[in-house]
């Protein structure tokens, strides 16, 4: 399911937030994040798991609340010569949710995939794995647990097909079999989505790990990540890509982004990447930034805006812009962010509304992997990544499915499943 973000009124006076574009130029099939405006999301018609959020949340002490007040002085001082003003005088702004939640938390939310859901619910606990190869659906895969949630009898379903997954909780009350009989429940189950032929129960005694298996090749552990720097007066890709030499201000904030190491590249940063001096298009150079789905772009300007367009590529879907602050020019330095998404791809975490500027440190570097994390996460859902999933989702189901009913009418063990990754 994709979700798209909708904007919940207006925080300024006027249609647009003071900071429009955000040192951003306005492209089509891009949306812009704002800093002054709040996000929400269309009401999901899905199963509803109310063991998760505000439950989980209160089981770690944290207040929930409905939508957060965003802070829109940011960091800024209304005089910067307050230096100069007793701290017993100066004005005490309030906190942003963001840093109080690093000061509860040290560390800030990343958004969850539906990948990681058989590994937190049902890997290493008791549960049960029913597979078919429904006529109109083809494999399909039922992981299926009782549980007691606030004092309530709850079966926890996971099902897997080519293209979907649907997972929730659903009171025993509301199934029609007697809940002290698994074959029922999951007979009626199925009834009331179709399937057919029935579900079977499957007693590959390896069933499990090849699930978990199955959901890993979709999470990454490592991620690759555009560095781009942008100087006053630059537009274009070729001249974006023609900059060799860092900054004072780019190298400070590459410092804080990650550390520098031989024979490996944790951000693809365009300045130290190989440079051909005669070749225009710096093929060299985009061919690593054009593979990479998210780029953090470092705009050194105070008139230039930056076009998410000008770097030509059918896999950068989001792009996180950092500037340092202009208002402020004493120490420690401080960085307004803005971020640009293709249109195909919803909102994520942590949102500009709650803080955009941050002054340098430990919380701004955390806020800004987090974002990047998410932003990756998020654009997995856009439709050429999502089409590479489902096939290597259908090549990989199909193994398992055809496995297990193997074993369930033979008894053999299936030989090492076929393993192709996107």
């Amino acid at each position: 399911m994709m979700l798209f973000p909708l904007l919940i009124g207006s925080t300024c006076a006027d249609e647009f937030c003071e900071d429009y574009p955000h040192n951003l130029i306005p492209t089509p099939g891009y949306w812009i994040e704002c800093s002054r405006q709040k996000i929400a999301f269309p009401n999901q018609h899905t199963i509803w798991d109310d063991s998760e959020s505000e439950h989980e949340e209160a089981a770690r002490g944290i207040t929930v609340e409905p939508q957060l007040e965003r802070n829109c002085s940011d960091l800024y001082e209304d005089d910067e010569d307050s230096d100069n003003v007793p701290s017993s005088q100066r004005f005490r702004r309030k906190k942003t949710a963001i840093e109080e939640q690093w000061e509860q938390q040290q560390g800030f939310e990343l958004t969850s995939v539906e990948q990681e859901t058989y590994e937190k619910y049902f890997y290493g606990t008791e549960h049960w794995n029913y597979f078919t190869n429904d006529e109109d659906l083809g494999p399909v895969i039922l992981s299926i647990k009782q549980e007691t949630i606030n004092g309530r009898d709850q079966f926890r379903i996971l099902v897997r097909a080519i293209s979907y997954t649907v997972h929730g909780l659903i009171p025993a009350s509301c199934v029609f079999a007697d809940r002290y009989n698994r074959e029922e429940v999951v007979r009626s189950l199925g009834k009331e989505v179709n399937l057919n032929p029935p579900l079977t129960l499957g007693q590959l005694p390896d069933t499990p790990e090849e699930l978990l298996k199955l959901d890993q090749v979709f999470i990454k552990s490592e991620l690759k990540v555009g560095v781009i720097y942008v100087k006053e007066g630059q537009y274009t890709e070729e001249q974006i890509l023609d900059n060799n030499e860092n900054s004072p201000l780019f190298e400070e904030f590459l410092q804080l982004l990650g550390d520098k190491v031989r024979l490996q590249i944790m951000f693809h940063v365009s300045t130290q990447l190989p440079y051909e001096k005669h070749d225009p298009q710096k093929l060299q150079r985009k061919r690593h930034i054009g593979n990479d789905i998210v780029c953090v772009v470092f705009l050194e300007a105070d008139n230039t805006a930056f076009s998410p367009a000008c770097i030509k590529s059918h896999f950068l879907h989001t792009f996180i812009l950092v500037r340092v602050s202009a208002r402020i020019k004493r120490k420690p330095t401080r960085y307004e962010v803005s971020v640009v998404t293709r249109d195909e791809v919803g909102a994520y975490k942590p949102y500009l509304w709650e803080q955009s500027v941050f002054e340098k440190g430990p919380m701004f570097r955390e806020w800004l992997l987090t974002k990047i994390v998410n932003g990756e996460r998020a654009s997995y859902s856009a439709p050429k990544f999502a089409r590479m999933q489902e096939r290597t989702r259908s090549q990989m189901l199909e193994d398992i499915v055809a496995n297990l009913a193997n074993h369930a009418e033979t008894g053999q063990i299936p030989k090492p499943y076929r393993r192709e990754f996107m």
